[in-house]
């Protein structure tokens, strides 16, 4: 279900994108211009775990347990780029994602979608696998679930399963070793707790309000 997007007005002429740095968590909302606040669909974005300040990440090693899919991490590493995950949602490029609203997350490096799945345990914790599959189905649909009616940049988001209604969380104490030494494990969990909070940081985020582009460090 979507809600809060009757008053979203877009058009193709109107959409515009804009690089923007990472900046530290910070107690008070971070504040933004105007027409830049919120996640779009299109953008590319990074996400920050925000209890370990981890980025949600694709490093391209495939699981050797379970589903033998591409791995989901977290990684301390803000800069790597295959961090990027691509918004999609049925909107056109540019409107704000709602609270609410069902969205797959594509890896900008790879074009796998962020995935998950009963059948299958993730390696190190036992809960339920995340994964990254080449190819598109109901498994990689994920429930924005935020506060304020759209979704905002820098502030706290769970991602609920569609298909399984399990959270997305990393747990920083569940860490690979080799080859992906240090990344922490991302799986699926019944409980939204500190764990499965994330944030929109750095990004290629567009915009519906701006004619031009912008780029801001």
């Amino acid at each position: 279900m979507r809600v809060g997007l009757a008053t979203v007005l877009w058009t193709a002429s109107a959409c515009t994108a804009s690089l923007f740095g990472s900046k530290p968590a910070e107690p008070a909302p971070a504040t933004f211009e105007a027409g830049w606040e919120h996640v779009t669909s299109g953008s590319s974005i990074k996400l920050a775990h925000i209890k370990s300040g981890a980025r949600l990440t694709m490093p391209q090693v495939s699981y050797g347990t379970g589903s033998q899919q591409q791995a989901i991490t977290a990684q301390a590493d803000a800069a790597t780029s295959k961090a990027l995950w691509r918004v999609e949602d049925e909107q056109a490029r540019g409107a704000p994602v709602a609270c609410g609203a069902r969205v797959r997350l594509i890896n900008s490096d790879s074009d796998h979608s962020l995935h998950s799945h009963a059948a299958h345990r993730a390696p190190i914790s036992g809960a339920q696998e995340v994964s990254g599959f080449d190819g598109r189905d109901a498994g990689d649909l994920w429930t924005v679930e935020c506060d304020g009616g759209l979704w905002r940049r820098e502030a706290p988001v769970h991602f609920r399963h569609v298909d399984t209604r399990q959270y997305l969380v990393s747990l920083p104490s569940k860490k690979f070793r080799q080859p992906i030494s240090g990344h922490q494990e991302v799986s699926a969990a019944a409980k939204a707790d500190t764990n499965a909070q994330w944030m929109a940081v750095e990004g290629y985020y567009f915009s519906a309000a701006h004619a031009s582009a912008k780029t801001s460090h």
